[in-house]
């Protein structure tokens, strides 16, 4: 589950919610600075307590256009944030950074040129701790827009461990096919997942609130051979007034799937 539904909660509050429903793993989504340092990965470890799996991290939106920014003070700080981040997944094991791609108007030039050194920094830190930098698809950045447009910047980048999360809910507002991304992806190592209502076009809601065909997505997943992270990403209207409850329900929709899917592939 991300960390992002439930702002402006402290992160004390979260994990007591989160410890209320099965799923382990938890993406979190830093908001400022200090939350991306290495010692905030200790303080959460710490209220962790070994009762989660940190296993993601989403670059801070509220800080995003420091990843774009070729201004020379805004560039240093960019720098030392994707060295931050990349060290901070290495003390909470953390196995992908999610980024989105710059904007369409940091796109090019010297705007580029920054987004690529910061990223590749991210990269070159986080390889020593096995960490992917994992680009999203997403309507907010060009960079983001389709299988081949990812592929492209993927290139670009240059890094082995440069990857791809796969968002289920951004490919419906974008109009596109699910399964092009589940088979022409070359990697997936992150996903966010949350349903998608057709008819009133409602966003992140939870798993069984919409019209995704989560049988069948699922079943994709397991014969590609996925195995990296799987991660609700809800809006905090989406959690309801039970977050556990809906986090619980979620949980109890899709383990069943995941368990079939998997052992059809494994049979």
């Amino acid at each position: 589950m991300s960390t992002s539904a439930f702002f402006p909660r402290p992160i004390e509050d979260t994990l007591a919610v989160l410890a209320q429903q099965p799923w382990r793993g938890v993406e979190l989504m830093p908001q400022a600075p200090s939350e991306c340092l290495p010692a905030y990965g200790r303080r959460l470890l710490e209220l962790g307590a070994g009762r989660f799996d940190f296993c993601g991290i989403h670059f801070p939106q509220i800080l995003a256009p420091f990843l774009y920014n070729p201004d020379r003070s805004a560039f240093e700080f960019g720098q030392q944030l994707s060295r931050d981040l990349a060290q901070l997944a290495g003390v909470i094991g953390a196995r992908a950074i999610v980024v989105h791609g710059p904007w369409a108007k940091m796109g090019e030039g010297a705007h580029l040129e920054a987004t690529l050194a910061n990223m590749r920094l991210m990269c070159d830190v986080g390889l020593e701790h096995g960490v992917t930098i994992a680009l999203e698809n997403t309507p907010s950045s060009p960079a983001g827009g389709s299988v081949e447009a990812m592929v492209r910047f993927a290139e670009l980048v240059g890094r082995d461990n440069f990857g791809f999360t796969f968002d289920v809910t951004h490919t419906y507002e974008m109009g596109q096919d699910l399964w092009r991304y589940l088979e022409g992806l070359p990697s997936i190592a992150h996903i966010h997942a949350s349903d998608f209502d057709l008819a009133t076009q409602r966003r992140h809601t939870a798993p069984g609130d919409g019209d995704v065909p989560w049988p069948r997505l699922i079943a994709a997943l397991a014969a590609r051979g996925f195995t990296g992270n799987f991660v609700l990403e809800l809006l905090a209207s989406s959690l309801g007034d039970d977050a556990a409850d809906t986090l619980r329900r979620s949980a109890a929709l899709l383990d069943p799937l995941f368990d079939a899917a998997y052992a059809q592939v494994a049979s």
